[in-house]
């Protein structure tokens, strides 16, 4: 399979895996996926020592591949997996996501690969030599908004290698965000999705079923639940002011997914006090036996079966 396909594949398809994995800084999480594409029998959260992964675009991720191996071969018996094909969530970090306006594309896959290049240059002026892109283009698409994933090669390996040492294939890879925005309920098709993680937070703007904003913004991960709060609210509504006033669409919802320190409940009632809008949790159905803390870690790797 050629190059890019591969990695169009690995960022942005969400082809039917035997589990899902994601790695992050403090914990490693899987799900088993049942033949029907549904959550399986099996899953795990285990919590990580600090130090072994360090996020990042430009830099080394992995700072401890034999302790990141050991935990990813206990979440491999975990799920009971002899082998098969996994999909990856890694952090936000690693990933660069731009969502690109365009009036329109080359039809030729080289074209418009250069073209989309070019178009990411314009924003990322020191392009690695190792930058794989993958983008997404609506079937039927004629001029509008794209949504690209650009990772460098050498990250990507670093991820796949920790699985394929354990005798698994990666087959896609994504970031947790984009894979919450598939548990998205509601009547309105316009609307935020806020990802609230410990250290950072995570925008991804959906307006009339169409891609329109994806930013992040760091926050310290030891900020008084209080302020903290009052951040969320203060960065939702720039990001609504500024959706509104650049692409003359009106916000209709906010979905929330809230950080594991935030309360979810609490949060989401400040945030209906604060916003004019309906504020919606991200949730999904769960099996019965699954506790509340499952439930939430676990929400992003259902979002890549669902």
């Amino acid at each position: 399979m050629p190059l890019l396909k591969m990695l169009r594949a690995r960022l942005l398809a969400r082809p039917l895996p035997d589990a899902v994995f994601e790695l992050r800084p403090d914990r490693l999480s899987g799900l088993h996926v049942s033949a029907k594409g549904h959550p399986g029998r099996g899953r795990f959260v285990l919590p990580l020592k600090t130090g072994l992964l360090t996020p990042s675009f430009d830099r080394t991720n992995v700072a401890d591949a034999a302790g990141l191996g050991a935990a990813v071969g206990r979440g491999k018996d975990a799920l009971g997996l002899g082998g098969g094909t996994v999909s990856l969530l890694v952090p936000e970090p690693a990933v660069r996501i731009f969502i690109l306006s365009v009036e329109s594309l080359p039809a030729n896959p080289d074209e418009r690969e250069s073209f989309i290049r070019w178009r990411v240059g314009k924003l990322l002026p020191l392009l690695p030599e190792d930058l794989r892109l993958a983008y997404d283009v609506p079937s039927g698409f004629h001029s509008g908004k794209i949504i690209v994933a650009a990772a460098r090669e050498a990250a990507v390996r670093e991820y796949e290698g920790l699985f394929e040492a354990a005798g698994l294939r990666v087959g896609a890879v994504t970031v947790p965000t984009l894979s919450l925005a598939n548990l998205r309920r509601g009547p309105g098709g316009s609307g935020i999705l806020l990802n609230a993680e410990a250290d950072r937070l995570i925008f991804l703007a959906i307006m009339d079923s169409e891609w329109t904003l994806y930013r992040q913004k760091g926050v310290g991960a030891d900020l008084e639940a209080g302020r903290r709060a009052d951040l969320i609210v203060q960065e939702l509504e720039n990001t609504i002011n500024f959706i509104e006033d650049k692409e003359r669409k009106k916000v209709e919802r906010i979905w929330v997914r809230p950080g594991e320190g935030d309360g979810a409940d609490g949060l989401v009632s400040r945030l209906k006090g604060a916003l004019p809008l309906p504020v919606e949790l991200i949730d999904y159905e769960a099996p019965g036996d699954w506790s509340a803390r499952e439930k939430a870690a676990l929400a992003p790797l259902v979002g890549q079966i669902a």
